[in-house]
């Protein structure tokens, strides 16, 4: 398998996620998928235990990211590249910042750096018995942001157990048909709303306005999954003719959008748009 660079660094720095011992159980059949998720980047991503992969991954697994191969064998290689480089100190930071659970369908966010190069990964689990049965991602470049206030993936991780998934749900949903349909979203949007799309940030618009004049996005929603008081939105778009990869994360507060999170990642020439959906 080849592996690019931008997919190595990826992997290189998920396998630090030792530092969530505390957020997976050991006994699988009491697991939730959340839990198996996370427990999968920490025993196999980041112990590197390659034996136990049919224990965590399904024989049929469908991969979508182009760079990996399919089933098991995708996974396999990915750990045997792993073993080549040198452990992450036990002291490493996970860079799980947040993940997002709706029955089969888990979502995780990630901060990771290596070699001076930080990215921005969102990943998508799908799950079938226990089991990871698919997976989708993007991953994105980001600056060193070191003592900014407000970075790409900082802010609220904590997901709230007594916010009602559906209605959080209800609110993105309706927020992305207005913007589909190029309508006003201002009064999605919280008072004390607070931003990390960076493309947002330095255009020095609010989220309303850096939608309603970017007429040139064209936005096709594959998947929403939400818990709590957390939302995130797979979807695609075209710039200029060019083919994207996009998720967000919100995070909805008073019926409204109260915090946003994004990677954006363009999809290569050589890939069909389907194939990354």
């Amino acid at each position: 398998m080849k592996i690019t660079n931008l997919l190595a660094l990826a992997f290189c720095c998920i396998y630090i996620c030792t530092g969530n011992a505390t957020k997976a159980n050991t006994i699988m059949d009491t697991l939730t998928n959340k839990q198996r998720v996370l427990s999968f980047y920490k025993q196999i991503v980041g112990q590197r235990k390659a034996e136990l992969i049919p224990e965590f991954v399904r024989e049929g697994y469908i991969q979508h990211n182009p760079t990996v191969k399919q089933g098991r064998a995708g996974i396999t290689d990915v750990v045997n590249y792993l073993k080549t480089l040198p452990p992450p100190a036990e002291s490493s930071k996970s860079p799980i910042i947040r993940a997002i659970q709706e029955g089969d369908l888990v979502v995780t966010h990630l901060d990771i750096t290596f070699m001076g190069k930080r990215m921005a990964v969102i990943d998508l689990f799908k799950l079938k018995d226990g089991m990871l049965a698919e997976h989708w991602d993007a991953i994105q470049a980001l600056p060193d942001q070191a003592g900014e206030p407000i970075t790409a993936t900082n802010g609220a991780d904590g997901i709230d157990i007594h916010a009602k998934t559906a209605k959080s749900k209800r609110v993105v949903e309706e927020f992305y048909k207005r913007v589909i349909e190029r309508k006003p979203v201002d009064s999605f949007i919280h008072q004390n709303y607070i931003e990390h799309d960076l493309a947002v940030i330095h255009s020095g618009k609010s989220i309303a306005s850096y939608l309603s004049t970017d007429s040139d996005r064209n936005i096709k929603v594959h998947r929403i999954v939400g818990e709590g008081d957390f939302v995130a939105v797979q979807s695609e778009f075209k710039r200029a003719g060019k083919a994207y990869v996009f998720y967000e994360i919100f995070r909805v507060a008073d019926h409204q959008i109260a915090e946003h999170w994004s990677v954006e990642q363009a999809i290569p020439d050589e890939v069909k748009a389907d194939a990354m959906f």
